[in-house]
């Protein structure tokens, strides 16, 4: 069985314990086990105050609230009970229970030590998701790796893989040592997966921190595991696991230059990302699947039939979604956003990379594009981390921008939609006419938006990153930003050079074809559909993981 560790889980919006791409992946990795029948439980932490709700102020600061939820009428308590070392301190771990069900059943195991006999500071770390990067957030990566090692162990699970997402969970191999006291058995129980190349995803600790921390796990020479002085979390998962990868080929070359040096014996591989399809295309869609290709939901590569539906069936249902977003929008903002105008869609996490406001640089350039060669709508919605205070300055950036074309044209309409959500990103990802996705290169280690709104019929306008590295053919199911580089190129993206792209392919391709050849838009939806649906899926990554990854564990 794989014991699959996470720190964030996007399932659904009734558990707020996500914060962007990487929880909803997890959700929709966990769905396609279900469907697929493959043995696994999920180990992740319960946060009773979830990840930050996002309030806007006029002047477009985000104020963080936060996001309480009722897990006890969702989740069901279980009955184990286990005791974690911080320090000296011993502590009690309980957990709780949420069950996915497809053709066979996946429990996922929520991590509780907010306990009336536990130590305040101790309690404290089932509040909130990424509230701290220091002590905190070290102990609840003691609280998951070894409370949830512990608690499986509890429950009778007999597990052949250790999945570790992220480094969070890394402190896993604390326990695995102490009780296989053999470091090839312990690396041939546990595999790892880097889902980044920013630092961010890095964990790491002063080493006199961890040796304050884990002192009662004293069979590990804390010393012999730092480098620099500090504990790498990543490292330590690398170091200790039979198989790691990255998640996209780009990411694979860029993760090898982050890990150079590492004292690992397995080569770094990659199995690109997906998403559950089930999930994520519309309704209206399904139903013409449905009808048209039988079977596409449990087998996704006939997605690839896609031309068999009458191309104006698939435009009537896309302008029908669109008019449901464009009544979303307007109810929720004063946008006064239009059925009959190309809308382009940025939504993800708000963060500086991900360069969510570049398309509003030159803002006199816009108003013109609009004014000139076609009516423009633009959607951006995504939470800043609480701590982020040049992603927060970003959202400030747009409300800004949005004050300004008010006053100026009506031909460029901008709207920003508060909370982004799950199912929000639902409607978003199939009722936009355009998904934009300019991350600065190469720090796009996958992505996963873009393959969603392809799967619905939207064109994806993205920067030559992650998987549109693989995924994207230029002007035949959507069109690239900036240079394409060859896989071994680190080369960072210039924004000068990039903002030239998008706003040129607007001008001159995107908005001429939208407005002018409307039957040329419609072979690049079915396009979109038909090139990324059936590679770009869980089924499809799934399958690549228990046949790259987790095979000598499941021996």
């Amino acid at each position: 069985m794989i014991a699959y560790f996470v720190m964030e889980l996007g399932l659904e919006d009734r558990i707020p314990t996500y914060s962007g791409g990487l929880g909803t992946l997890i959700g929709d990795t966990l769905y396609s086990f279900a469907d697929l029948g493959i043995p696994a439980v999920c180990i992740t932490l319960l946060y009773k105050k979830g990840y930050t709700l996002q309030k806007i102020t006029p002047h477009g600061m985000q104020l963080d609230f936060d996001a309480f939820w009722d897990y006890k009428k969702i989740l069901k308590p279980i009955d184990a009970e286990v005791e974690v070392y911080f320090g000296e301190r011993k502590q009690k771990v309980r957990a709780w229970e949420y069950t996915i069900r497809g053709k066979g059943e996946i429990k996922v195991i929520f991590l509780d030590a907010d306990l009336p006999q536990n130590d305040p500071d101790i309690r404290k770390l089932n509040e909130r998701l990424y509230f701290d990067d220091g002590l905190y957030r070290l102990r609840q990566e003691i609280l998951l790796g070894i409370g949830g090692y512990r608690v499986l162990k509890a429950l009778g699970y007999n597990i052949g893989v250790y999945h570790q997402n992220e480094s969070h969970s890394a402190l896993l191999v604390v326990e695995l040592l102490r009780e296989l006291k053999d470091v090839e058995k312990v690396r041939n129980k546990c595999v790892f997966t880097t889902h980044t190349p920013v630092e961010a995803g890095h964990d790491k600790f002063p080493i006199d921190m961890i040796k304050e921390e884990l002192k009662m796990y004293d069979h590990i020479n804390w010393d012999e595991e730092a480098i620099d002085g500090f504990l790498n979390l990543s490292a330590l998962a690398f170091k200790y696991s039979c198989k790691a990868n990255a998640v996209s080929y780009k990411h694979m070359f860029v993760s090898q230059r982050i890990f150079q040096g590492i004292n690992a014996k397995c080569e770094l591989d990659y199995v690109t990302n997906g998403v559950y399809h089930k999930r994520w295309i519309h309704p209206e869609i399904k139903e013409l699947f449905d009808e048209y290709i039988p079977g596409w939901d449990d087998n996704p590569i006939l997605l690839n039939q896609v031309y068999r539906i009458p191309s104006e069936l698939i435009l009537k249902k896309h302008n029908k979604i669109k008019n449901e977003l464009i009544n979303y929008i307007n109810k929720n903002t004063d946008a006064g956003f239009s059925d009959d105008v190309l809308t382009i869609g940025i939504a993800r996490r708000i963060t500086a990379y991900k360069r969510n406001n570049l398309i509003l640089k030159d803002i006199d350039r816009l108003i013109y594009i609009a004014e000139h060669f076609g009516d423009v709508q633009i959607v951006f919605a995504g939470k800043a981390h609480p701590k982020d205070t040049m992603g927060k300055e970003m959202i400030a950036d747009i409300i800004s921008k949005i004050k300004t074309v008010k006053g100026r044209t009506n031909k460029l309409k901008i709207a920003f939609l508060e909370n982004y959500s799950i199912d929000m990103a639902k409607l978003l990802v199939s009722g936009c006419d355009v998904w934009l996705n300019n991350p600065k290169r190469p720090y796009e280690a996958c992505g996963t938006s873009g393959m969603k709104a392809a799967m619905n019929g939207v064109i994806n306008f993205s920067t030559w990153d992650g998987w549109w590295l693989e995924g994207g053919i230029e002007g035949i199911n959507g069109w690239g930003i900036g240079p394409k580089p060859h896989w071994l190129d680190m080369s960072e993206s210039n924004d000068e050079e990039d903002l030239e792209d998008i706003y040129g392919k607007l001008a001159y391709v995107i908005l001429p074809m939208y407005y002018t050849n409307k039957d040329e838009w419609v072979h690049m939806m079915e396009n979109s559909i038909a090139t990324v649906g059936p590679y770009f899926n869980t089924h499809r990554m799934v399958s690549e993981y228990i046949s790259k990854i987790y095979q000598i564990g499941l021996r």
